[in-house]
């Protein structure tokens, strides 16, 4: 029972942070979590402690506990472990490639235009990351996916923040849909330098995201 809390728990409060219902900086009482999944502090911990190693929340003995500012040092890094699994992934997928796929991905497509249409950056933001989890699931590759999703929490926030205008919205659109032209042309090296050009453009919005939030960050400068 105290595993299956603290994943609740875990679970739970991750999605509330990426999704920024928790704001960077934002104190987490853990007796209000104790009293809300009616548990001990100890799953409470347990889930804390998880996301404090993956870097979404700080702990400090005898004060407390707050969700971590987002420092653009590590959502560099994450950015680099992302394109450098998904680019593999991507020349990996031409050994199995099926029609069906392109359907899938055209689907989820439709999926963001209609959250663009809305201006809903998260249900953007689930089609987008079901679209790019095809390529890994269609590989036998479902595990380094949520890896991936388990260690750039940082990276995903950024994400999030960026998706507050309809152009932003619009150009990840077009991005996409020029990805799954050259899948169906079959022209591979191109489908690699497109998911390259489209998973590197955060680092292009930094500035703007950062004089949108400020406070939301620590280490403000990103490598060029």
């Amino acid at each position: 029972m105290r595993r299956t809390s603290s994943e609740t728990i875990y679970d739970e409060l991750k999605d509330d942070i990426i999704f920024l219902r928790l704001k960077p900086g934002e104190e987490i009482s853990q007796a209000e979590i104790s009293e809300k999944f009616d548990v001990s502090r100890s799953p409470v911990r347990d889930a804390l402690m998880r996301l404090r190693s993956e870097g979404l929340v700080v702990m400090r003995p005898q004060r407390g506990c707050w969700v971590s500012k987002i420092d653009l040092s590590r959502v560099d890094d994450e950015c680099f472990f992302r394109l450098a699994l998904e680019k593999s992934v991507i020349d990996r997928y031409r050994e199995y490639m099926k029609s069906s796929d392109l359907t899938r991905l055209e689907y989820f497509i439709a999926l963001q235009k209609e959250a663009s249409a809305s201006s809903d950056a998260v249900a953007f933001y689930n089609a987008d990351d079901d679209m790019h989890s095809i390529f890994f699931e269609a590989t036998g590759l479902m595990r380094i996916w949520q890896l991936i999703q388990r260690e750039t929490g940082n990276h995903r926030r950024m994400r999030i923040l960026s998706m507050g205008s309809r152009d932003v919205l619009e150009k990840n659109i077009a991005q996409h849909e020029e990805l799954v032209e050259a899948l169906r042309l079959k022209d591979f090296p191109l489908a690699v330098t497109l998911e390259t050009e489209h998973l590197s453009k955060l680092k292009y919005q930094t500035d703007d995201i950062i004089d949108a939030h400020p406070e939301y960050f620590t280490n403000r400068k990103m490598d060029a």
